[in-house]
């Protein structure tokens, strides 16, 4: 990389500062993380080094941070029904679900028999119509 480097983002994480590196890496920006085998050695010096930095030419610098900028909003994503097997009854379709764990009961259960019991068991309960499924 020839000319003078720029930092356009820093980052107290290395996989973090790894997307942003690939991110621009595919928008065909030739960038460097600074500090990058430091604190991946050794996570504590992070906030010493003040992060990793994310170093590109100057000439680039503006499109950088950019694209940067655009890809660190929230995207807002629509909840759809019936993805999970406990978010609708499979008999009547009602949404209001009950869910019962019983893998304390089990714990203790195996705790006073002294022989480790392996059984952990999810259940879901219809409010509606009391159907109950695994």
């Amino acid at each position: 990389m020839a000319g003078r480097l720029v930092t356009v983002a820093q980052y107290r994480d290395l996989p973090e500062a790894g997307l942003a590196k690939s991110k621009l890496e595919a928008a065909g920006i030739p960038c460097f993380l600074d500090n990058e085998y430091t604190i991946g050695a050794n996570w504590l010096y992070s906030n010493a080094l003040g992060g990793v930095k994310l170093n590109v030419p100057e000439k680039y610098a503006e499109e950088a941070k950019f694209i940067i900028e655009e890809s660190a909003e929230p995207v807002e994503q629509e909840v759809t029904e019936g993805l999970l097997p406990e978010s609708a009854c499979p008999a009547c379709g009602a949404t209001e679900i009950e869910t019962k764990n019983y893998t304390r009961n089990f714990a203790a259960v195996s705790l006073l028999i002294s022989l480790p019991v392996f059984l952990f068991l999810k259940r879901y309960r219809c409010k509606s119509c009391g159907h109950r499924w695994k």
